[in-house]
């Protein structure tokens, strides 16, 4: 192989090498966008995030990772996985349970809100009732209003102003 072809190769290595580290930071990139909009969930997988499924999102075997030429590219994924772990909620278990705490804490608004309306309802028909009571107290004075005054006041005639 003469020295050109053999730059040639070296070229077509780097080319290749750039073009995975982008396609694995495109899928580093996806996956922190798919967990900032699912509430800090990975939303496929079954929320586990892992070296495979980083490759799969790049859209390049898992292998490409562990090759020696690409050490650079796995210390890239690895730490990004380390750092996501620590700080998010990563894995079939734990997103489980997680989703099991948000159903119980839905469960638990869900309750109180229905206790609350239970007693809005119950103070209605106390304040409805009132309002019929005095709906009734106010007709009955009005009617002994009415009653009373015809008696007691004298019209006043225009020429007496």
């Amino acid at each position: 192989m003469s020295e050109q072809h053999k730059l040639a190769a070296a070229k077509r290595g780097a080319a290749r090498t750039e073009k995975t580290l982008r396609q694995v930071e495109d899928a580093i990139r996806s996956i922190a966008d798919d967990m900032a909009n699912n509430g800090g969930i990975y939303p496929q997988n079954g929320g586990a995030v892992s070296m495979a499924e980083i490759a799969r999102r790049a859209g390049i075997n898992e292998a490409t990772l562990y090759k020696k030429d690409n050490t650079a590219l796995k210390e890239r994924a690895a730490l990004w996985l380390d750092t996501l772990k620590k700080k998010e909620t990563v894995g079939r278990m734990r997103v489980r349970k997680t989703f099991q705490q948000r159903a119980e804490s839905w469960k638990e608004k869900y309750d109180a809100l229905q206790n609350r309306h239970i007693i809005t309802e119950l103070q209605l028909q106390q304040l409805q009732s009132e309002h019929e009571q005095l709906r009734r107290d106010y007709d009955a004075l009005l009617e002994q209003m009415r009653a009373g005054s015809a008696s007691k006041v004298t019209p006043m005639s225009r020429g007496n102003r």
